[in-house]
């Protein structure tokens, strides 16, 4: 697996995660350290309690309680920022696993956000949790490996990254239900909308094949005909994505493109009140392609708050009937 990072731009593109062989070894002389402290501190602050009831009225005592004071904050700093980067980790991998196809079974449930193995600040159970959560990182990149092994342009064709290039943009609507602002009723929404400058360079977040451009027919695909001026690419067998109110495409339908090619520009085509980019990820799913949370597909950017499980993330797509996406059969 590989972890690119582009100090230019500031920003990790990831075509698949790996914290990589000198990375792993830094993380777990840090994890080990931290552990370390943590325990040392149990043993510390104790024998100098003791040690002040002994020589009560002593000047040095309050001095000595001080620096073990001192000493608990910054293990405990050390030890949040370590679960930090860890759950940071461990959302990442599982959101590749998610991309890859991996099922929930087999994935390590110490990742699992809901078992809170890395939460609070009992620093006892910070410095038991780490290792283990590291070992659980070390087995899901073994997985992501093997996956990789098995069809070595996976990780090429999963999309990765923000598909807009070289311009400040912003979260405008997230995926989930929400009151339409154009018809007041409820519904629910099936991507994701960037807000960038018009003419913004829309690009393709991995390798895949353009299979519709242009506007969708409104009998056909209503909701996407909303969206205006579409381009939709396939990336193989486990993801296509789509991306809306485009003022300019620059794709032919049975176009390859690579990840970060110029697929088109930012507008405000459809019922767009001010431009942007409407992105969707759609996997199968039961036999059918659905729309699914395209956050899930952003790794070198966080655009959502919570982190979720696997399996969360494989329960997260569009409720009702699936929905025809064109260019696909």
């Amino acid at each position: 697996m590989e972890f690119q990072y582009h100090p230019a731009s500031g920003r990790q593109t990831v075509a698949a995660i790996s914290l990589g062989a000198r990375g792993e070894r830094l993380l777990v002389f840090a994890v080990a350290v931290a552990a370390l402290l943590a325990i040392s501190l149990w043993w510390t602050v104790p024998a100098v309690l003791a040690r002040a009831s002994r020589e009560a009225g002593s000047p040095t005592i309050s001095g000595e309680l001080a620096a073990a004071r001192a000493e608990e904050a910054r293990t405990r700093q050390l030890a949040a920022r370590l679960a930090g980067r860890e759950l940071a980790w461990g959302d990442k991998l599982a959101k590749v696993a998610f991309l890859y196809g991996v099922a929930p079974s087999g994935w390590p449930r110490v990742l699992d956000p809901a078992r809170d193995t890395l939460t609070g600040s009992d620093l006892e159970r910070l410095a038991l949790g780490l290792p283990l959560y590291l070992r659980g990182l070390e087995k899901g990149l073994e997985l992501l490996a093997a996956k990789e092994q098995e069809d070595p342009g996976l990780s090429q064709r999963t999309p990765s990254i923000v598909p807009i290039s070289g311009a400040v943009y912003e979260p405008a609507a997230f995926f989930g239900p929400r009151v339409s602002p154009w018809t007041g009723q409820e519904e629910f929404f099936c991507g994701l909308d960037l807000a960038a400058p018009e003419g913004a360079t829309v690009t393709a977040p991995a390798e895949g094949r353009v299979v519709f451009t242009g506007r969708a027919r409104r009998e056909i695909a209503p909701r996407l005909w909303q969206f205006g001026s579409l381009v939709v690419l396939v990336h193989g067998p486990e993801a296509a994505t789509v991306y809306g109110h485009l003022s300019r495409i620059e794709v032919r339908r049975g176009d390859l493109v690579r990840r970060g090619q110029k697929l088109g520009a930012v507008g405000k085509s459809g019922w767009a009140l001010s431009p942007r980019l409407h992105y969707e990820l759609w996997k199968p799913q039961g036999g059918a392609w659905r729309p699914t949370d395209p956050r899930f597909a952003i790794l070198d950017q966080r655009l959502d708050a919570p982190y979720r499980s696997l399996g969360q993330m494989i329960a997260t797509s569009a409720p009702g009937p699936p929905e025809r996406l064109p260019g696909l059969r």
